[in-house]
């Protein structure tokens, strides 16, 4: 049962909180998000969950699903354009994945199992030996489409540098070195859309201070990939996925932990 929250987190300069709904269960660990049309989204889980892409309504619940004929070794993003999906299975916190994958997966196919056609990304200057976990630059969590191109923004855990790589969306295997850095971010991000009704980006993270201690925030990054602004998620725990609808109101899904629930949340950006 989807429940909108009667006390809302707190509102701030940045944004107004205008919806807060629980998710089912069976997403508690949404890690991804994409939403093309006004009024609902789609939505993944990470590792260790089944390959399917959630269609779910402005409240979470589940409208269909579709299962992607792959493994889901670690979904962490999802965007797409007129024609597909694309799943970016781009997980690598302990950093000994040699390539990372993204899943094309036509949205014509109105089966509820679908094929798919996978890229295989190298990162360029990658030593996997030599990776340690969480002590790495080469994770990602988001994945955004813009016209012809997937544009991957990295989790650095080392040094907090954000890097930005832009990726061909039929090339089925890619080596890959960043086109872009951003400094000055308060934590890694794992999550972003582009708002075409601002012409920008907008990303979530979080600052992991200790185990349990998440701080999470919105960053606004400028089309030609430099940083506008960034401003705290008072009261909110693990967000994982970020989107921008039609109408420019932003949703954002946070994973269950210890500290909080699974939900969505609609936000207005003042800022």
């Amino acid at each position: 049962m989807s429940l909108s929250c009667i006390t809302l987190a707190a509102n701030t300069d940045n944004y107004i909180v205008l919806e807060e709904h629980d998710l089912p269960d069976v997403l508690k660990e949404t890690s991804g998000l994409y939403c093309p049309q006004v009024g609902s989204a789609f939505t993944v889980n990470d590792s260790g969950n089944k390959p399917i892409i959630y269609n779910i309504d402005h409240t979470g619940q589940i409208i269909t699903e579709k299962t992607v004929e792959t493994k889901n070794k670690d979904w962490e993003a999802l965007t797409g354009d007129s024609q597909n999906f694309y799943v970016g299975d781009i997980g690598n916190n302990g950093g000994k994945r040699k390539f990372v994958q993204i899943h094309a997966v036509s949205k014509l196919d109105s089966s509820v199992e679908s094929s798919v056609t996978t890229t295989e990304l190298y990162y360029v200057n990658n030593s996997v030996k030599k990776n340690k976990y969480l002590k790495h630059d080469f994770d990602a969590e988001t994945l955004i489409n813009i016209d012809d191109s997937l544009f991957l923004f990295s989790k650095s855990w080392n040094t907090g540098i954000l890097f930005i790589y832009q990726i061909n969306k039929i090339v089925p295997k890619q080596f890959v070195k960043h086109i872009g850095m951003i400094e000055g971010l308060p934590g890694i991000v794992t999550g972003g859309d582009f708002d075409n009704k601002n012409n920008r980006f907008i990303l979530v993270g979080y600052d992991l201070k200790r185990l349990g201690s998440l701080y999470p925030f919105i960053a606004i990054v400028n089309k030609d990939l430099t940083l506008n602004n960034f401003f705290e998620l008072a009261d909110y725990g693990q967000v994982e996925a970020i989107c921008v609808t039609p109408s420019g109101e932003v949703w954002f899904t946070q994973e269950s932990s210890f500290f909080s629930n699974h939900k969505l949340v609609k936000l207005k950006v003042t800022e």
